[in-house]
């Protein structure tokens, strides 16, 4: 609040922070007013720094805006249709910004290519066709992009916005664990795959772009914006040795030997990244970049059971197989990787065996257990002809005797038909 001693006539307004702020474009005319009117009557502070720091706990202005305005700097917060509200980073190809689309009220991040970059007519081209492409994207595991344009000479892309942070942000904090890596490459290669699928190579995997989510979702970032690096080799992301920075320690070695690459090539770059996340070393370490890559296309990298000697051999594998000195020695595609490490993180049940009938469940009896009565035995004796009964009496007690009876009459039997078969 402004003290009494300040005056509150509309001549005595602060005008020196009003007018910048105007010319910045970032608030209404209708909400300059009413900034104007509330400082008059006192609600508001007089004094400019108090006023800004107001603005600022009202949500009117960000920190970063009013911290602008301050400095008299208030020219760039308004780029095409959107209000710079904060600055996220910077990297080799430009500059992130949080910002905001007044009319959706959408908050987006807005990515600025450096205007080294942004000059050259056959960067511009490049990025044109390429922003086509990136424009069908649309996977969970893929930072979106909404829009992407020229205003005043300035390059730039709107992609959604992440709350979270980049793996590269994640490592200042230390290695991550190897099962929590392998969790975050596994979502990575899904979404570089459904990149792949729509004829985008990435050519820039690392560490920072990688995002991680409040809700522990990987997102990759800056899909479609290596063909930069490729359109103009000259440009401010280079040293003076011709490397490009924060790329050199995660390209593949047919990218650099300026090879045609595929997505193996990403799939090399997403290696070598988890390889220093789970670390905190570089795969192919030395004093310079030009020592780095030499190794880089020399030889194979430091084993890495030298820095993690209980590193499962499954994980050693799949890593020195992301990141095999050849392509074909590589899997062969980002989906394939993908596969493995989910495997790695979530292994698969063991197949079910063979359909084998299940056996009848046993009936559970309850009370007193009883054995059941042994059966009693009957012989039944067998019937036969009365005039049978003497000669089985007979062969119970003179068996022999019994046989030549027997067969005496069957023979008389047998001699007595045929007589009488004759005679009639």
């Amino acid at each position: 609040m402004a003290s009494s001693e300040r005056p509150r006539s509309a001549e005595s307004v602060p005008l020196d922070l009003l007018p910048v702020i105007r010319s910045s474009g970032v608030l209404t005319d209708r909400q300059l007013q009413e900034i104007r009117a509330k400082v008059i009557q006192g609600d508001y502070p007089f004094d400019t720094v108090d006023l800004a720091e107001r603005l600022v706990k009202e949500g009117i202005l960000t920190t970063y805006q009013a911290r602008k305005f301050l400095n008299n700097k208030p020219h760039g917060l308004i780029v095409g249709r959107y209000i710079i509200l904060d600055r996220i980073g910077s990297g080799s190809m430009g500059r992130v910004y949080k910002a905001r689309h007044p009319m959706m009220d959408r908050v987006v991040a807005l990515k600025i290519i450096s205007p080294e970059i942004a000059s050259n007519e056959r960067v511009v081209a490049r990025f044109q066709r390429e922003m086509k492409l990136v424009g069908r994207l649309d996977h969970p595991n893929v930072v979106r992009a909404f829009d992407a344009d020229q205003f005043q000479r300035v390059l730039y892309i709107v992609m959604e916005y992440v709350a979270g942070m980049s793996l590269g942000e994640r490592l200042k904090k230390g290695p991550i664990p190897p099962m929590e890596m392998v969790e975050y490459a596994a979502q990575a290669a899904m979404g570089l795959a459904h990149a792949h699928e729509q004829g985008i190579v990435h050519r820039d995997i690392k560490p920072s772009n990688i995002l991680l989510g409040r809700d522990g979702r990987v997102k990759i970032l800056d899909l479609g914006l290596g063909v930069l690096m490729e359109a103009d080799p000259s440009s401010s992301f280079a040293t003076a040795d011709g490397i490009a920075v924060g790329t050199v320690d995660y390209m593949s070695p047919e990218q650099a030997c300026g090879r045609d690459v595929d997505g193996r090539s990403d799939v090399f770059g997403l290696g070598c990244a988890m390889y220093h996340m789970m670390t905190g070393r570089l795969p192919f370490p030395g004093s310079s970049p030009i020592e780095r890559l030499g190794k880089r296309l020399s030889g194979r990298h430091v084993p890495i059971t030298e820095h993690l000697p209980d590193l499962p051999p499954n994980l050693v594998r799949l890593i020195d197989r992301m990141m095999a000195h050849k392509p074909n020695e590589r899997f062969a595609s980002a989906a394939e990787a993908a596969k493995a490490l989910e495997e790695i993180v979530r292994p698969q049940p063991a197949p079910a065996s063979p359909n084998v009938p299940a056996p009848k469940s046993a009936t559970i009896v309850t009370g007193p257990v009883t054995t059941p009565p042994t059966p009693e035995i009957i012989h039944v004796e067998p019937e036969y002809p009365a005039w049978f009964a003497p000669l089985a009496r007979l062969a119970e007690q003179r068996p022999i005797v019994a046989m030549t009876a027997i067969a005496s009459t069957l023979f008389l039997t047998f001699v007595a038909g045929a007589l009488l078969g004759r005679m009639f």
